[in-house]
């Protein structure tokens, strides 16, 4: 957890404060968050900023990103964006990476920097047993900013990870492909059945790792 100040409002006297103000009669009444530098240098023009928060809907945002990503979509005019950055902070965070990892394995090659820093956030609360008068709490929470980009990247940049490589195919799976190439006949039916059991067998069995 982030450190936090608290500046008490001169009205409400300080010990009537609880530490968790949302489980007392206090309300959070607004969040802002203060201007910092964008910690990711050298973006593209057309760069897609994806804001990740708390509330926000996984499979919106992926499909958003994606189809800009595509060149689908409204407001993508047909063509492809070349980079999107996801953001988040608090605990938006755990949710911006879970978007960054899905897009990467709809989107193959993409080159990616990450960027972990802080960022302060104003929270005012309020209670309608003073009059509406309450407190402002300062806190320091982790926020993240990820970069996925269709084209190269500085290597050297800290945070950067390359494209994923696909893995070749096992030996396993290239042993059940080829029962799949040959056309069946009615005397090789049986084979193909007992060869198909002895795959999935192999891939049952404990000696095999799984992914």
């Amino acid at each position: 957890m982030g450190t936090q100040s608290t500046s008490f409002n001169p009205v409400v006297p300080p010990p009537s404060l609880h530490p968790k103000l949302g489980q007392t009669n206090f309300r959070r009444v607004s969040r802002t968050e203060e201007a910092s530098p964008f910690p990711i240098p050298g973006l593209a023009a057309d760069v897609l900023h994806m804001r990740v928060k708390e509330g926000s809907k996984i499979r919106n945002l992926l499909r958003f990103a994606a189809a800009r990503m595509q060149g689908e979509g409204k407001g993508g005019n047909g063509m492809a964006l070349r980079q999107v950055v996801f953001t988040g902070s608090g605990r938006g965070v755990t949710k911006t990476i879970t978007c960054v990892e899905i897009l990467k394995r709809k989107v193959r090659g993409l080159h990616q920097v990450s960027k972990l820093y802080y960022k302060t956030v104003n929270e005012v609360w309020e209670s309608p047993q003073h009059g509406g008068q309450g407190a402002t709490i300062h806190k320091t929470v982790p926020a993240i900013s990820i970069l996925l980009s269709k084209d190269p990247l500085d290597p050297q940049e800290p945070g950067y990870q390359p494209p994923e490589i696909l893995s070749a195919p096992s030996e396993d799976t290239e042993r059940c492909r080829a029962l799949h190439r040959p056309a069946c006949t009615p005397s090789s039916h049986n084979m193909l059945s007992n060869a198909k059991r002895a795959c999935l067998d192999d891939w049952s069995s404990p000696s095999t790792s799984t992914v």
